[in-house]
């Protein structure tokens, strides 16, 4: 094996040198490359899967033989595909699923293209009414007073808070209140259940998770603070924040926003926490991998939380071109590894995102208009691990923001839908499907009076359909459809009752994968 590696590693070393020369050199030791070609195309299959995808592709791209042994290998082709694609493959676990690599492959390829081949026209949206006791409910110019619809627990005395769930682990974490006392510490806990039963998850180590971090609100007897809770997971990683929501923007003080994380396949308790005092500072988090927490606010802080025992550590700073009051962060769905299709087992999942490969959405509120910052994550990964603390390092805006980023900017007005993919082997080979974009592209923010130059580039396609600006209130993405949510025309004698009462579904393309079952 690790002659083989060897292998790899010299001939990854060889660029750009031309491959098909027979007397063009390896390196020092002087053998020539001849030596790798006069082996079996399987053997050469074998060890160029060792290489990173690129370096594979470049192979391919500098020697006729070494792309003949790409074109019959759909070992190679998947790798290509999955790294393309900005994906890992994750091992089978079930002995009895023979799934080839072929069919896998196919499989992604159709999916791939499959987002590309949603039916944007007018007629290819099928819309479902909200009875009236379903109805969300919205109140004029509070975008954020929503209404959530979450799971609930079989104990009555608990306030249920907010679920999560994990359709790949099997597990769904809901988080709640034990109490409504505000000026209480431990007040609130997290259960972890199977999505397919009742009982506790195989992989926890408990069912309940309890907080370390300090949690009482202890100084707001002249105002209203509601709190507003996240629960986010990723891996064996679970992370609940609690931000206050301000009532009297005039009077607020500072009060205490935190964030506790755990490791819930090893501890019910965790020392790992967050705590700030804050005054009507928007804050919001996300995992970047398994070992990464990144913390949206005026800035982007990134944080290691390899140790759970202690606080999470400062990794980077990754500063704004502007001042920031409020602000989102929202990461694509990435379960798009399910093999229904090809009848195999239930949930089975094939592949999944590389956290250094993923897309970030920050959504910015303030400047108005609204913008949205799509950043690529590759950014949270080329650090010095040692420089943490004091020592992170500080990344401006130019450093950072204008290659790795795109900027978009609300219409306002009026919206149409458009499906992007930033991964690379969309935007080289997008085989006549939507419009690539790699030019900078520049916005001008009149508020501020100045501008924004983003250059990271993407595939789209855009739909025909055009959308009122109070008419489309919220959009979700799943595996293969995208979700639409409209609000009704408020009555005359209440212009303010505003609700949610219809769901329009976009499907996508089918028949995509009718040859694999």
């Amino acid at each position: 094996m690790s002659d083989l590696r060897c292998w790899a590693s010299a001939i990854r070393g060889s660029f750009p040198h031309d491959m098909n020369d027979p007397t063009d050199q390896a390196g020092k030791n002087g053998k020539p490359k001849v030596e790798f070609l006069a082996l079996a195309e399987e053997l050469q299959s074998y060890i160029l899967s060792f290489l990173p995808w690129q370096d594979v592709l470049r192979c391919a791209s500098v020697c006729k033989a070494l792309r003949q042994t790409y074109i019959s290998s759909s070992e190679l082709q998947y790798i290509i595909e999955l790294g393309g694609q900005g994906l890992l493959p994750v091992p089978i676990a079930d002995p009895g699923n023979h799934t080839s690599v072929s069919q896998r492959l196919q499989l992604l390829r159709d999916k791939a293209h499959a987002w590309f081949q949603f039916n944007f026209h007018t007629h290819s949206f099928q819309t479902f009414f909200i009875e009236e006791q379903f109805h969300d409910h919205r109140e004029t110019g509070d975008s954020e007073n929503w209404a959530k619809i979450v799971p609930l627990l079989p104990q009555p005395s608990e306030q249920t808070v907010i679920g999560l769930q994990n359709r790949s682990q099997n597990l769904i974490a809901i988080a709640y209140g034990v109490n409504d006392d505000t000026f209480q510490e431990g007040r609130f806990c997290v259960d972890l259940r199977t999505l397919d039963g009742d009982g506790i998850h195989p992989q926890a180590t408990g069912q309940t998770l309890f907080l370390s971090v300090h949690t009482a609100q202890d100084n707001h007897d002249l105002f209203t603070v509601m709190e507003d809770l996240q629960l986010k997971g990723f891996g064996r990683h679970l992370a609940l924040q609690c931000c206050p929501v301000f009532n009297d923007v005039v009077s607020a003080p500072r009060v205490p926003w935190w964030l506790q994380l755990w490791d819930w396949q090893h501890s019910t308790r965790s020392n790992s926490n967050l705590s700030d005092m804050m005054v009507l500072q928007s804050i919001d988090f996300c995992f970047v991998g398994n070992d990464r927490l990144l913390l949206v606010s005026d800035d982007l802080k990134l944080y290691s939380i390899e140790d759970m025992s202690r606080k999470p550590q400062l990794l980077a700073c990754y500063s704004f071109p502007f001042p920031v009051k409020r602000i989102q962060c929202f990461q694509p769905t990435t379960d798009i590894a399910h093999g229904s299709q090809m009848q195999m087992p239930a949930q089975q999942t094939m592949w999944t995102s590389d956290p250094e490969q993923r897309l970030l959405c920050c959504v910015v509120f303030h400047p108005s208009p609204r913008l949205a910052f799509a950043i690529s994550t590759k950014i949270f990964f080329d650090l010095d691990s040692e420089r943490v603390g004091e020592k992170a390092v500080m990344f401006p805006w130019e450093k950072w923001g204008p290659t790795n980023a795109r900027l978009f900017q609300d219409p306002w007005s009026r919206y149409r839908i458009h499906m992007m993919d930033f991964s690379p082997l969309a935007v080289e080979r997008r085989q006549g499907l939507g419009l690539v974009v790699k030019k900078p592209s520049t916005i001008e923010i009149y508020e501020l009076g100045k501008t924004l130059t983003t250059s990271l580039p993407y595939a789209e396609v855009a739909s025909d359909r055009v959308f009122d600006a109070i008419e489309l209130i919220g959009m979700w993405v799943d595996t293969d459809r995208i979700y639409l949510a409209k609000i009704m025309d408020p009555p005359e004698d209440d212009p303010g009752d505003l609700r949610m009462d219809q769901l329009e579904v976009i499907e996508m393309s089918s028949g995509l994968s009718e040859n694999l079952s």
